[in-house]
């Protein structure tokens, strides 16, 4: 199996770090952080993970900003979603 990395957007990583800060004292940011983690390791696995978006229906800043095809739908708890247009790229060597 091929190595991965996920690399995210600014507004994720913005995000992944104010969870990271509050997670310690909050249970539901805690919960979502470690989904979060879990999810991150599912798609490392398996690059499609999750429910696929139509393509006409993904939003055309994210096909100009991030250069997208796909997206894929993960949930998260507490009704949170997260958005996998499959950024995950093979690691250098």
């Amino acid at each position: 199996m091929k190595s991965v990395r996920v690399i995210l957007a600014p507004e994720a990583a913005d995000a992944y770090q104010n969870f990271m800060s509050k997670a310690s004292d909050s249970k539901q940011e805690e919960a979502i952080l470690n989904s979060f983690l879990q999810k991150v390791e599912l798609l490392k696995g398996n690059v499609h993970y999750g429910q696929p978006i139509a393509k006409k229906l993904i939003p055309a800043e994210y096909k100009s900003k991030y250069g997208i095809t796909n997206l894929f739908r993960v949930e998260l708890p507490n009704f949170h979603r997260s958005a996998d247009s499959s950024p995950i790229f093979p690691k250098e060597p």
